[in-house]
């Protein structure tokens, strides 16, 4: 009974770690393969991510794209998302697959949220013919490396909760995050002091960080938001 035991509290601990890498991988992703289907058959593209104030997948398409207009005709979509490479098989590194509709994002905040993660579509977000739109997640499949392809649920990658007044306080949040010095950043982001990162967005888990073509994050304990409960929870990381 105990061993049965243990391996219910190892089972649990490995399914947390699943949770809390996904919804980290969600968030800092930047590109991703957004598979639409063109006619009959799949079309698999590269297409620039951001995330939303849940974490839903952002994307800033252009009307002209192929992979938007065969959205128009059929919505539903896979992602896949991966971490950046590094030494080693690059299939012992964590992957994500979401599957769901592709449907308008409302609201200037979600443009404003795409250029901050990626500053170089300053140059065409404005364009008549580019909006941006999000992926209603559906369906999970994490592969956090070998041995640890886990079936998560959406409600397990996704923060719910209304975000306005986070919205309204991001401009606030930000500037008083970067008000913090390099140092304090540097130490969010887990570099070293001399490490120049920006502060490019929040959300009630977290905050994230650019560094160039960089990202990172650092999580809040647990979601907040409430924008100065959030601006309390932050110091606590940094102290």
């Amino acid at each position: 009974m105990e061993r049965k035991d243990e391996a219910m509290n190892d089972r649990a601990t490995l399914q947390e770690s699943s949770r809390r890498d996904a919804k980290r991988l969600l968030r800092l992703a930047r590109t991703g393969a957004l598979a639409t289907l063109d006619g009959t058959a799949p079309l698999t593209t590269l297409i620039g991510v951001a995330s939303d104030w849940d974490g839903a997948p952002l994307f800033l398409m252009s009307e002209l794209a192929r992979h938007t207009k065969n959205l128009a005709a059929n919505p539903h979509a896979s992602l896949l998302l991966t971490s950046e490479g590094g030494r080693g098989d690059p299939l012992n590194q964590p992957r994500i697959t979401l599957n769901g509709v592709v449907r308008p994002r409302a609201g200037e905040d979600g443009r404003e949220r795409y250029v901050r993660r990626n500053p170089k579509a300053k140059l065409y977000a404005n364009f008549a013919d580019f909006s941006v739109r999000r992926l209603d997640v559906e369906t999970v499949h994490f592969n956090g490396g070998f041995g640890r392809a886990d079936p998560l649920a959406a409600a397990d990658i996704l923060t719910p909760g209304d975000a306005s007044a986070l919205a309204a306080a991001e401009a606030s949040l930000l500037e008083r995050t970067s008000g913090l010095g390099h140092a304090a950043l540097a130490k969010l982001a887990g570099g070293g002091p001399r490490s120049v990162w920006r502060a490019v967005g929040i959300d009630a888990g977290g905050i994230d960080l650019a560094r160039g073509g960089e990202a990172a994050r650092a999580d809040l304990p647990h979601a907040v938001f409430d924008p100065e409960a959030w601006w309390q929870a932050l110091r606590q990381l940094i102290a």
